[in-house]
């Protein structure tokens, strides 16, 4: 009887265990939609990272908006993503890390529009690229050039249209999702850098 009754308590508390599992992974799908799902996916397709990689940002707990950072200056320096990762996860700034490389901002983040910035969360950038005797470069340029860079490159859209998603506040997990279908990878369309206008001291 006592083994009976040992078996069904066992029995019971996987079945219990099962259902918290699924329970669990519901609630993961939940927390992942909303365009957080296809920005990732991006990331990784763009920048030709493997699903584990970006699941390591996430791990490391660099926002959404951020990861396409890790990898875009992993490329830049050379470097493998992870190491980027822990000197972020360590509080190292953006501003910090490009000059560790020695990237120029001018030169690999400037990318070509048509429009006006003013009021955007471009303004910043756009005004130390013009070399404004005020203008200094600050973490949030790094990561709106990159993402305008990154979502315009990708899904093939006018970067000026980007722009304008962002001036009205939205999330770039949420252009993603708007745009959704695949794009190539940066191989196969590039922004005229302009580095002749690029040039300049970084301080």
């Amino acid at each position: 009887m006592k083994k009976i009754l040992l078996a069904l308590t066992l029995a019971w508390a996987g079945l219990a265990l099962a259902v918290q599992n699924a329970q669990a992974q519901v609630q993961v799908g939940v927390s992942v939609g909303a365009g957080g799902d296809s920005f990732h996916l991006a990331i990784g397709s763009y920048y030709n990272a493997p699903p584990a990689q970006v699941t390591v940002c996430q791990q490391q707990h660099i926002p959404d908006e951020e990861q396409p950072v890790v990898f875009f200056v992993a490329q830049q320096a050379g470097v493998a993503p992870g190491v980027i990762i822990n000197q972020r996860a360590h509080g190292m700034p953006w501003v910090a890390i490009f000059h560790r490389y020695h990237l120029d901002p001018r030169r690999v983040l400037y990318v070509p529009i048509h429009g006006s910035v003013v009021g955007t969360p471009y303004a910043g950038f756009y005004a130390y690229y013009r070399g404004g005797r005020r203008a200094r470069l600050v973490d949030a340029d790094i990561v709106n050039m990159v993402n305008l860079r990154f979502a315009s490159d990708y899904y093939h859209r006018p970067p000026d249209e980007i722009i304008r998603l962002r001036a009205q506040g939205r999330s770039y997990a949420y252009i993603h999702d708007q745009y959704r279908h695949p794009g190539p990878g940066p191989g196969d369309h590039h922004f005229n850098h302009h580095d002749d206008q690029g040039d300049g001291n970084w301080h």
